[in-house]
């Protein structure tokens, strides 16, 4: 019965699996991290040659991805409905998000995300611990298999398979807590199932393919873990581990999808490098063609008559005797010097259009990524420029946000499932009057999972762009305000951005100092006698 079963999911894996490949999925993300990488030249027989390159895609993604990345992005949980008495609970969530978001360096999770994405279309994170301030695990695209290819909404796909490489051992250990029989545990073996796999082709331990099966029954996520002959976990609630009796279960896949670029009608985006790779093949075969022609032709070359030379090999040594067979013929006549012949400037007019017109058209001439001369122009000025020459990027930093917006609302489905306790409010009796402990103070005790589950809050994605013209542009304002008087010097030094080039600890450590020396100096004069408060007055 296990193998039927079992059979059914790498059933609907391969399906999947097939129809990827028609698309050309594996190959097409291979390709892509090819190019960006620099083995741009793969495949070709060179007879051992190493040809020039120039990648001009690499500094292009990487421009767009920190330009994306250094959007600072805040979630806040708010009530729709706007329930003042919910506004402690939103609080909680607010000061927890905030909380898992640094320990879990969502930051970096974020960044890397979206250079896998820029690079492959999509990229993907898998929630799978319970506790929200572990890092997920991202996942390739390659890695991930959807039952409707079509949907582009990850919610509601009908069931999701994630293919993993686990060791055998690993494998084996959850077969046996499971309580599997000698002879299912005796199937699962090793393989060399890495063909879809982009960076691990080669591995160094004892692996298996795994295959993490989630489907939606009823609103809840269940889970089946199995390789390609047995089920070695059998199906259950994702993670189902109780903590009490209001634990309930997840409702959403644990899973947040990252896209570069939607394309109608499918689960899967558009890559960004895609449209790179003519143009970068193009420039490859310009400059080859161009080392080429320089070499066989931009340098003087020697002729000589192989039957007049005794010694062919002295004519490349400084001052060395050359020997001369007898003859008629004078020496002019049996060496001669090719010189070297002027190549069109076409081609070098070609490869710098083709170069220049590469990165405007794809949003990263000199002006967007920064090549301005700070001294022409005002750190407002290069903001304002740097921010209109961005607008092609606006795209792609509302993608970033949804992906945190999709991020805090797993984060609350797993919350509200698994650490139910965390959240609580006053406790009333039934006429509605709060109960109060022998301190005076409230009563708290837990939402239930019904509650929780009836909140459905909305979450609101605050976007601030961090880089070094806007703090300059920022310090600037503030620089105004002070010296119009609208702010106090210590409300400057409190307000001045981060990472600028004001020491504000140091400042701030001092102006303390100050205010120590100060107090001391009038706790003194306080504590003396009248009459010598008058003589040092005096």
């Amino acid at each position: 019965m296990k193998r039927i079963e079992t059979t059914d999911i790498y059933n609907k894996y391969q399906k999947a699996h097939d129809y990827l490949d028609k698309k050309g999925l594996v190959r097409k993300t291979n390709k892509n991290w090819d190019m960006y990488l620099g083995d741009q030249w793969k495949g070709l027989q060179t007879g051992g040659e190493e040809l020039p390159m120039m990648n001009v895609i690499k500094p292009i993604i990487k421009y767009k991805v920190s330009t994306i990345a250094q959007n600072n992005m805040t979630a806040n949980f708010t009530d729709s409905k706007g329930r003042e008495e919910l506004n402690d609970l939103f609080k909680i969530l607010n000061e927890k998000f905030n909380q898992s978001w640094e320990k879990a360096k969502m930051d970096d999770v974020k960044w890397q995300m979206t250079k896998n994405a820029a690079v492959q279309g999509d990229s993907y994170a898998l929630f799978y611990s319970q506790d929200t301030n572990d890092r997920p695990q991202i996942l390739g695209n390659t890695s991930i298999l959807f039952g409707d290819e079509n949907i582009d909404e990850l919610q509601n796909q009908p069931w999701i398979i994630i293919r993993e490489r686990l060791r055998k051992k690993d494998v084996i250990e959850i077969a046996k807590r499971n309580k599997l029989s000698d002879m299912d545990i005796s199937a699962i073996e090793t393989d060399n199932d890495t063909e879809d796999e982009i960076f691990n082709k080669d591995e160094v331990s004892d692996k298996v393919t795994s295959y993490l099966y989630l489907e939606k029954k009823d609103g809840v996520v269940y889970m089946t873990k199995a390789t390609r002959t047995v089920i070695y976990q059998p199906e259950r609630p994702f993670i189902a581990t109780r903590k009490n009796e209001n634990a309930g279960q997840l409702t959403m896949y644990p899973i947040v999808q990252l896209r570069w670029e939607p394309a109608p009608n499918s689960m899967r985006g558009v890559s960004g490098v895609a449209s790179l790779i003519p143009n970068q093949i193009e420039l490859n075969k310009t400059l080859a063609r161009r080392a080429v022609a320089v070499r066989l032709a931009a340098f003087p070359r020697i002729a000589y008559d192989k039957t007049a030379i005794e010694d062919p090999s002295v004519l490349d040594k400084v001052g060395a005797a050359v020997g001369v067979n007898g003859g008629a013929q004078s020496i002019s006549q049996s060496i001669a010097y090719l010189n070297a012949t002027n190549i069109s400037s076409d081609a070098q007019q070609l490869f710098s259009d083709l170069l220049d017109q590469t990165r405007e058209l794809d949003g990263a001439g000199d002006t967007a990524i920064g090549n301005i001369n700070p001294a022409r122009m005002s750190a407002e000025a290069i903001a304002s420029v740097r921010e209109q020459s961005q607008t092609p990027l606006n795209e792609q930093v509302r993608l970033n946000a949804q992906f945190v917006e999709d991020v805090a609302l797993v984060w609350f489905d797993m919350w509200t499932t698994w650490n139910v306790d965390e959240f609580r409010k006053p406790a009333t009796n039934p006429v509605g009057v709060p109960i109060l402990d022998e301190g005076g103070m409230p009563v708290l005790v837990p939402y239930s999972k019904a509650e929780l589950d009836n909140i459905k809050p909305s979450v609101r994605i605050d976007v601030s762009e961090d880089n070094r013209w806007t703090k300059v542009a920022e310090q600037q304002a503030l620089d105004n305000l002070l010296e119009k008087g609208h702010i106090s010097f210590d409300e400057y030094v409190e307000l001045v951005p981060e990472n600028s080039a004001l020491p504000t600890g140091k400042i701030q450590k001092m102006m303390e100092r100050r205010r120590a020396m100060q107090a001391e100096m009038e706790q003194t004069q306080g504590n003396m006698p009248p009459t010598t408060q008058s003589q040092n007055t005096q």
